[in-house]
């Protein structure tokens, strides 16, 4: 979490999204290499990685299928969940990944995974920067990238001139979850990922949604991209078109639905704290995602928190709080459990925690996904 004010802009021309201060290449060194805990700070998180990655690295082979590549490279592959899934699916390709995150690769290397540490736009390891690859994918990267346009040059020194380069990153053509994380500096809807590929010198071949997370329910708020390099023959890459979806009174009207769910994060915490009104011992159900996201925008919420409940065991703490197994919480006695998940599945874990007897606070009519 950043505890800075949520600054970000809407293009009065295309719609794309970007934060009013850019991190420039420094800062975001640091930030990846030195800071960024994504794959250590969520406590029983294997079945929920696990699902994610099966699920993406599903949506990538058959993105290009029947192809079956030889070399395959992961930017940004974090512990390497997606790459061992991916070898799964090639076992015939040699497969590697790169890697900022120090103690990530680590984790990928302690699991067997072909992992090196370095970050595309600075110095590569040699067993990286020295080969070519027939498929280069990366995986929720380029939003958190200094030039998107420039991630995708550099990549394409990589690529091999048959080969395909596969982008995911979230969906922005409605307003989600994507546009209030601090670190994303870019929101992007289909059209603005294609016009970045064109601007890389890349075509575009196939454009569709994908998995994002491993509960299957927010296909629409991702996307993937299939782009490769022009043939010889092939005429310089233009800019496609504005798509009707983006023309001026869509673009007024994306600005107005963004603005609101912007506006609803910003009204969170204050409608949370009149729901727990009367209310002495609270818990959160969760240590996900959307736990963090209360975490953030509910800080004085948070605060009331005493405890995490999760369906398992931990013995670490998460945003300062201890973690319980959900089997113990009955001896906790709580007034109040706060759904801390998705909202999409805020209902079925409400009924549940209902049936068992506690009094619960869902804020699914607050926030969408």
């Amino acid at each position: 979490m950043a505890p800075e004010p949520m600054l970000k802009a809407q293009c009065s021309a295309c719609a794309m999204v970007q934060a009013t201060s850019i991190s420039d290449a420094g800062t975001l060194t640091a930030l990846y290499t030195q800071e960024y805990e994504l794959y250590s700070n969520r406590p029983s998180s294997e079945q929920f990685v696990s699902g994610r990655y099966t699920a993406l690295a599903q949506a990538i082979a058959s993105s290009i299928s029947p192809y079956r590549p030889q070399r395959v490279l992961e930017v940004g592959c974090g512990n390497g969940s997606a790459l061992r899934a991916i070898q799964a699916l090639w076992p015939e390709a040699y497969c590697i990944g790169v890697e900022p995150m120090g103690t990530a690769v680590e984790l990928a290397r302690d699991a067997g995974i072909n992992v090196h540490q370095g970050m595309i736009g600075s110095a590569l390891p040699a067993e990286i920067g020295a080969e070519k690859y027939d498929v280069i994918y990366s995986i929720h990267v380029i939003e958190h990238t200094e030039d998107p346009v420039a991630f995708l040059l550099a990549l394409k020194d990589l690529l091999r001139p048959s080969g395909r380069l596969i982008i995911t990153c979230p969906n922005a053509r409605t307003p989600n979850l994507e546009i209030v994380r601090s670190d994303h500096q870019f929101s992007m809807t289909p059209y603005h990922l294609s016009a970045v590929a064109w601007k890389a010198g890349f075509v575009p071949l196939r454009s569709t949604l994908c998995p994002g997370g491993g509960e299957d329910l927010d296909y629409e708020y991702n996307q993937l991209l299939v782009a490769s390099l022009p043939g010889d023959a092939d005429e310089a890459p233009a800019m496609p078109p504005l798509p009707g979806y983006l023309q001026e009174a869509n673009r007024l009207q994306l600005f107005g639905a963004r603005t609101k769910y912007m506006h609803d994060f910003a009204g969170l915490d204050a409608a949370l704290q009149a729901r727990l009104e009367g209310c002495k011992r609270v818990v959160c159900f969760g240590t996900g995602g959307w736990a963090c996201i209360l975490a953030g925008f509910a800080p004085e919420v948070w605060r009331r928190v005493e405890a995490c409940v999760i369906d398992g065991v931990s013995d670490r703490t998460f945003f300062g709080r201890p973690i319980v197994a959900y089997s113990e919480l009955a001896e906790m006695n709580p007034d109040a459990v706060i759904v801390g998940v998705n909202p999409a599945t805020q209902p079925m874990i409400g009924q549940r925690l209902e049936r068992a007897g506690y009094r619960i606070v869902r804020w699914d009519d607050l926030i969408a996904m």
